[in-house]
């Protein structure tokens, strides 16, 4: 009898731990969070020129996707003179961005990629920098 009671409260204990150190969904980079991350393209330090730019996003990621797949997207608009694109409800951990839009001072497609973190839920603002190939 007592050699059942030590193993069930060492199964019981086992559980407890396994439950208390594991991750929940909620640890990942993704939508379902408060932060609002605002991405505003440039081009030599200018964004004034910029034109019809698209912002890509992947969540979970430090580098571009190995299968070329994005999870969101979002249009940038001209706002204060700079290409902006805007992701909202995101939750804390790494994103990768990448970007292409049209350059009108030389006429050429411009893109770019960069990994992001975020550790607040807090409106923030990354400056993504394209270039033309």
């Amino acid at each position: 009898m007592r050699t059942a009671l030590i193993t069930l409260s060492s199964f019981g204990i086992i559980i407890l731990a396994t439950i208390g150190c594991s991750k929940s969904n909620n640890d990942h980079a993704g939508r379902g969070g408060n932060a609002t991350l605002t991405v505003q393209l440039e081009h030599h330090a200018v964004a004034r020129n910029l034109k019809s730019g698209i912002v890509y996003i992947k969540y979970d990621a430090t580098d571009v996707p190995a299968n070329g797949i994005y999870d969101d997207s979002a249009t940038c608009t001209s706002l204060d003179t700079m290409q902006k694109a805007v992701f909202t409800n995101l939750k804390n951990g790494n994103y990768f961005l990448f970007a292409n839009g049209f350059d009108t001072s030389i006429y050429k497609p411009v893109k770019g990629g960069g990994a992001y973190t975020i550790t607040q839920q807090a409106p923030q603002t990354y400056t993504l920098a394209v270039s033309e190939d």
